[in-house]
């Protein structure tokens, strides 16, 4: 016999309570409530998705002006760098999300790698604006 809880072999076979962890031989643990599997729904995925495509378009915007910014005035170098660097980082969390929606709509990984690496920003918004629709 072997205890639900520990996984300790005991050797009498009319035994109800387990040698080593005291739990109850009698009552087996239901299955159900071993795994809790957290569904998270597709609209909710999708919203996140929004959210940081959203915050990607900002991050263009803001490049793009400090960029004219910098062109001007010859300065400003290190807040160009921050925006640029805030537009990659919101660029890789907005793959990673879309990479997620396309596993769940089973599309191939190759497929979705040869979208927005190929050609970046048209294939980001291609990706987003495929994967998004209801």
């Amino acid at each position: 016999m072997i205890c639900y809880e520990c996984g300790h072999r005991i050797r009498r076979d009319f035994a109800k309570f387990c040698d080593h962890c005291g739990s109850s031989l009698e009552i087996k643990p239901k299955k159900a409530s071993l795994k809790k599997e957290v569904a998270v729904k597709i609209e909710d995925e999708i919203d996140q998705a929004t959210n940081l495509f959203l915050l990607w378009n900002a991050s263009i915007a803001a490049t793009f002006v400090f960029y004219i910014i910098h062109l001007m005035t010859d300065g400003y170098i290190y807040l160009f760098l921050l925006v640029l660097f805030m537009l990659v980082v919101s660029w890789m969390l907005l793959l990673t999300k879309l990479h997620d929606l396309s596993i769940r709509h089973y599309q191939p990984a190759k497929q979705f790698m040869l979208t927005n690496f190929g050609l970046p920003i048209i294939g980001t918004f291609y990706s987003f604006i495929k994967l998004t629709q209801k």
